[in-house]
């Protein structure tokens, strides 16, 4: 037999298929051919991965990649991460598309857009309004819908876009709140009940526990007690301390609100030279874009690349408790079934992308068993996204990883090495999209892979029960 990439003598872990056993793992034609010991056979390519993981490629359902904030950095960094697919949760959809054609590092990438109150939609819009917006998305390349809570919706129209959504059959994801909440625990309570029984993929559950309404761990057993009165729901949750907001100012004040508060609830005025203050002490950091990566500045020369952009530049704050990170990470249900049934990262462009590391630090806290960590890393995502290959064994989406450093030495992505070696070698991206957006992705990206988010487990529930 004959193989393109053969990993040998490497800890196989495959939850889907019930593996967790020392094997070789062989590839060929983008496929997993085989997994067994000592396998027979030869390779154009033979890695030696003994004392190492071997798992299918990390799936990614939050992550932000488009051209306008250092999306092509963000197909390296994922690829260094070991996530072989991943989902813009925010768009613009045509930015996601650009990025992807010009820096694509061989991943399977989709995205949704996100909708804002005079820009793609009236403030308070239709139903047909509404309608033909989906339409648009769709046809642009697009999955479908966010809402966040900086845009500015109020709530009817909130309700009204996630039912439509709904009915359309598309992904509708929220970073929860309106303008009669914010985004924090009362936040999610109030989104909850605007979804009702309509399917919603609720992002980064850990953010709306970080203490601003009561304790940070009191927010977060709140948090779970919301999420099992809706089974139907989907959630993921991230593991860095750092959030990722804008540091522009305005007339002396942090343009958004949560900056500022956060600020003074480090010890900072909520103010221009408070951020300015906070940056040069090292407490906030700013964000700087290269090629093939973001790399995070504080004290004076963060401050200066700061003031050389204005102010107009993304930065990253310690904002994520430690406490609702690890309870919402790992909190199940009697069955065991996970109340929060993802990891993601909110990360891609934003060097936050610590799944595997932070991931396996719970491993040996023993808040979770590594087929666990794999189960939430991969294959649960790959089946919320309708992929039935992904998240196990079978497409050749593979990561393997270092025990002891946590950190991925190789990532293979339809069967071709992405990232090995400390070199990102993969180039371009199959982007994954709906029928009616075939033609966009094949027009810029030259690839397309039909998804249905309609036929996937966010509709049917395939990877939200146990």
């Amino acid at each position: 037999m004959e193989y393109d990439i053969l990993l040998r003598g490497g800890r196989v872990i495959d939850p889907a298929a019930g593996v967790d056993e020392v094997a070789d793992v062989a590839v060929a034609g983008g496929k997993v051919e085989a997994v067994g010991p000592e396998l027979t056979g030869r390779a154009a390519t033979v890695i030696d991965v003994a004392g190492h993981y071997v798992v299918p490629g990390l799936v990614d359902l939050h992550v932000h990649i488009p051209e306008h904030s250092g999306g092509g950095a963000g197909h390296a960094m994922l690829a260094r991460a070991g996530v072989t697919t991943a989902l813009d949760l925010s768009g613009p959809v045509t930015g996601v598309l650009t990025a992807a054609a010009r820096s694509g590092a061989g991943l399977h990438i989709a995205a949704v857009e996100a909708f804002r109150p005079g820009q793609h939609l009236p403030a308070r819009p239709t139903r047909a309004e509404i309608r033909r917006a989906i339409e648009r998305v769709l046809a642009a390349g697009g999955i479908g819908v966010k809402l966040h809570v900086d845009k500015g919706w109020e709530p009817e129209p909130t309700g009204m876009i996630i039912e439509e959504c709904n009915r359309a059959g598309v992904w509708i994801a929220s970073h929860c709140g309106t303008t009669a909440t914010a985004s924090d625990i009362v936040g999610l309570r109030e989104t909850l009940e605007l979804a009702g029984d309509n399917r919603l993929h609720v992002a980064h559950v850990n953010s709306y526990c970080r203490g601003d309404v009561e304790d940070a761990g009191a927010e977060a057993y709140t948090a779970v007690e919301l999420l099992r009165k809706s089974p139907h729901v989907f959630a993921e949750s991230y593991l860095a301390e750092i959030n990722g907001s804008n540091g522009t100012c305005v007339d002396g004040l942090p343009k958004n609100k949560r900056v500022r508060a956060w600020l003074e609830g480090a010890g900072y005025p909520g103010t221009e030279d408070g951020l300015r203050r906070a940056i040069r002490e090292g407490w906030a950091c700013v964000t700087r874009m290269e090629p093939d990566n973001v790399i995070l500045l504080s004290g004076d020369e963060g401050v200066a690349l700061w003031e050389e952009a204005e102010t107009r530049v993304p930065i990253c704050l310690p904002v994520n408790p430690a406490i609702s990170r690890l309870v919402l990470g790992s909190s199940r249900r009697a069955d065991g079934a996970f109340d929060v049934h993802a990891l993601a990262t909110d990360g891609g462009a934003f060097p936050r992308n610590v799944t595997v590391s932070a991931g396996l630090s719970m491993v040996e806290w023993g808040l979770l068993t590594l087929s666990e960590f794999v189960t939430k890393a991969s294959w649960t995502p790959a089946r919320i996204l309708g992929l039935p290959g992904k998240g196990r064994l079978a497409d050749a989406d593979i990561a393997v990883i270092d025990p002891a450093s946590r950190t991925v030495t190789t990532t293979i992505s339809a069967g071709r090495l992405v990232w090995h070696r400390g070199a990102v070698l993969g180039r371009g991206t199959r982007f994954l999209s709906t029928e009616h957006g075939a033609a966009a992705a094949v027009e810029v990206c030259g690839v397309h892979e039909p998804v249905d988010p309609a036929g996937s487990g966010f509709y049917t529930g395939d990877g939200l029960a146990a």
